[in-house]
């Protein structure tokens, strides 16, 4: 994950069913300002991935809030563990495009899904 200001990489696994669940929510979003959560793996445990999506302004652009922790192969060393928690804003074509990524992924068993953010930052 980058938001051109910092960036990592974890590796999670989780199923492709859940995928093709989260994929679903994605439909027309975003819709009723709703918030949508997904994640694999556990906080603090052996490595964690969770996207937030929320609506941030009327015009359509949607936050997502993306956290991740890397692989560690012990849970006695908390401190080796790398976190990264950032936000990425993205338009509404950018959440249908992954959303199909996500389809195809979880219907062929293999692939690459990428939500790309916008360049440009929104001001308060």
């Amino acid at each position: 994950m980058s938001n051109n200001i910092f960036s990592g990489v974890t590796e999670v696994y989780d199923q492709y069913e859940r995928i093709a669940e989260f994929a679903k929510e994605l439909t027309d979003y975003p819709r009723e300002n709703k918030i949508l959560f997904y994640k694999a793996g556990e906080k603090d445990s052996y490595s964690y991935f969770s996207m937030k999506y929320y609506p941030i302004d009327n015009v359509g652009h949607i936050g997502v809030e993306i956290h991740i922790e890397s692989n560690v192969p012990t849970i006695y060393r908390q401190e080796e563990k790398g976190k990264l928690k950032l936000e990425i804003v993205v338009e509404p074509s950018a959440i249908d495009n992954f959303r199909k990524a996500l389809f195809n992924l979880a219907r062929n068993k293999e692939g690459t899904a990428i939500l790309f953010g916008s360049d440009n930052r929104l001001d308060d």
